[in-house]
């Protein structure tokens, strides 16, 4: 895939990400990047490697990925995009910054509907766990968050619509 930064750095990396292409990504990236993770204000990933890692993840894990809006001005963009992690589709928001030098010096990220966000936290979280090379790791992130995303695909289906009015008709 060739990668046009100068024309657009957001527009570069929405292509990349929706080709799933890791090294198109990271080539729209400064090398001091921070990626802010929408399941926690704990974690960031630092840097061109850190990002790289992070995204060979999630690329195994999307389907789908299709960027629709992108506004903002030449330093801060604002990008909305839909995919799918298995049979939940998941909505995502960016704020992306970008440096004096063209690059993306910063993502922030935010995912929605909380049982896709939940979806991700145990789609993602052992494969980063296994890339620590920390034995265990893996297996007490999935034992960790598997229960969560199972709670909160629950009460998404069954609780919420006892709670949700009905619409009545005009």
């Amino acid at each position: 895939m060739t990668v046009h930064i100068q024309d657009s750095p957001a527009a570069a990396y929405r292509r990349a990400g929706e080709a799933h292409d890791v090294d198109a990504l990271v080539a729209t990236l400064a090398d001091d990047v921070v990626f802010r993770s929408p399941l926690t204000a704990n974690a960031a990933f630092h840097g061109k490697d850190q990002v790289r890692e992070l995204f060979s993840v999630v690329f195994g894990a999307l389907s789908d990925l299709r960027y629709h809006k992108d506004v903002g001005d030449e330093r801060t963009r604002a990008l909305t995009a839909t995919a799918r992690l298995g049979r939940q589709e998941i909505h995502e928001a960016a704020l992306v910054e970008v440096g004096e030098d063209g690059l993306i010096k910063e993502i922030t990220m935010w995912i929605r509907p909380l049982p896709g966000l939940t979806a991700m936290m145990a789609a993602l979280g052992p494969g980063l766990a296994r890339a620590t090379g920390k034995p265990g790791l893996p297996w007490l992130v999935a034992a960790a968050v598997k229960p969560l995303a199972a709670m909160t695909r629950f009460g998404d289906r069954t609780l919420v619509p006892l709670l949700t009015p009905r619409r009545h008709p005009r």
